[in-house]
């Protein structure tokens, strides 16, 4: 991978439950992967127990010798008196708190839902809210305590996040690489495509090794490995360099490639009025959930029917007792008769099925763990079942197959 410029990143994770292996960080190591995804450079990752004056010294160090770009540190901006991350940064930066109204806001909205006299807490509670003056703000979307980015020089930032997964994700994702990205691509242009069942490794032999115009050339790429798919982007001065490596990679991948099918399957769907309805066993919901994570999505997703035991396929999408008995409940014929059921409940223009063995049990040598069928159907026109084996424990299995679902939806949607 080409890493160049402004892209050098330490991540430090800080709690004494993860030092102490009470809990395992996986803060950074997601990090890590959106990030090498974009064209960074994982310098280091540094675990540190709650101890001020250890978390002081080696910041200290990392911001003294630039040790990269980017330092982000997670952990440590909750409200108790072991959350020390702001008040090492201000000793770091001398510099004095303030008060980030929104999120106090947001705080003593939580408090008088509960009845909570707030003014009797507030001195207990207020502290999460702080962040050193003359910082930049990250909002927290999902929680209370605010992350923020404090500039030492053009060359080194440091980037301060809560350590509750849901928290620093949404954080990261909406604020800070946008952030991040704006910075290291001045002057050059961006390009990246979704790659759908292929594996990191086998991409780069087939794509990145092969393909002249990033054999030393000023070209800067970066994998994404996501459940089901990789995501691949590039960067480069010249937007017909990235242009060219593109339509080179839409036709080597023609059948398995996109963009982003999450933001523009959404689009597509409100802008058409269009509506689905979904019916899923081994995924538990899970499509649903994906799907309904967008705001207004409500404008054309009509249901995710979880018909998990063989008497929810039979009495609620009207799969006959023979087709399971004799073909299976993971099978392409009960795949298919499921998007029909959908078709009886609702009037929909799009439905999907979804019917696999996610495991750890279930499997047969005929029949193993990771088998999954995925059914599309257009209104008035033939079912298409396409048969899935996805590697991994019963998690992966049923990521991936609620990722692919969304795939195979938005490719039948575009047709």
């Amino acid at each position: 991978m080409s890493n160049q410029g402004m892209n050098q990143v330490v991540i430090v994770a800080t709690g004494s439950e993860i030092t102490n292996g009470k809990s395992t960080d996986t803060n950074s190591g997601w990090i890590a992967n959106e990030l090498s995804g974009q064209g960074f450079s994982i310098r280091q990752f540094i675990a540190l127990p709650d101890d001020p004056d250890l978390i002081y010294d080696v910041l200290s160090q990392l911001i003294e010798k630039q040790s990269a770009n980017w330092i982000i540190m997670t952990g440590g901006l909750g409200p108790t008196e072991d959350d020390y991350t702001v008040d090492v940064v201000l000793k770091l930066t001398n510099q004095k708190s303030m008060i980030v109204e929104k999120a106090k806001r947001k705080l003593q909205a939580i408090y008088e839902k509960r009845g909570v006299n707030y003014e009797a807490i507030l001195p207990t509670v207020l502290r999460q809210t702080r962040v050193p003056e003359d910082s930049e703000i990250l909002e927290n979307r999902v929680g209370i305590a605010p992350g923020f980015i404090y500039k030492f020089s053009n060359h080194c930032k440091l980037v301060c996040m809560p350590g509750v997964p849901p928290e620093m994700r949404t954080m990261f994702e909406k604020k800070l690489l946008p952030r991040m990205l704006s910075d290291s691509q001045e002057k050059r242009s961006r390009g990246e495509r979704t790659i759908w069942n292929i594996g990191e490794s086998l991409y780069q032999e087939e794509f990145i090794k092969t393909h002249p115009l990033l054999q030393g050339s000023d070209v800067e790429w970066g994998v994404t490995a996501k459940r089901g798919y990789i995501k691949t982007t590039f960067l480069s001065k010249s937007q017909d360099t990235i242009d060219k490596i593109l339509s080179d990679l839409d036709e080597r991948y023609i059948d398995r490639i996109s963009g982003n099918v999450f933001e523009d399957l959404h689009k597509v769907l409100i802008e058409r009025g269009q509506k689905i309805a979904i019916a899923e066993s081994c995924t538990g919901g899970w499509t649903g959930k994906i799907l309904t994570d967008m705001p207004g999505s409500s404008e054309y997703f009509i249901a995710s029917l979880v018909t998990y035991h063989n008497q929810a396929k039979e009495n609620i999408l009207f799969v006959p007792n023979e087709t399971l008995m004799n073909m299976g409940a993971v099978s392409e014929e009960t795949a298919k008769v499921m998007l029909s059921g959908l078709e009886k409940h609702f009037d929909i223009d799009f439905s999907v099925s979804i019917t696999g063995i996610a495991g750890p049990g279930g499997g047969t040598d005929e029949k193993p763990v990771g088998l999954v069928y995925i059914g599309v159907k257009r209104k008035g026109k033939p079912a298409k079942i396409m048969k899935y084996y996805f590697p991994g424990n019963r998690e992966m299995v049923r990521e991936s197959t609620a990722n692919n679902a969304i795939f195979q939806l938005y490719k039948e949607v575009i047709s």
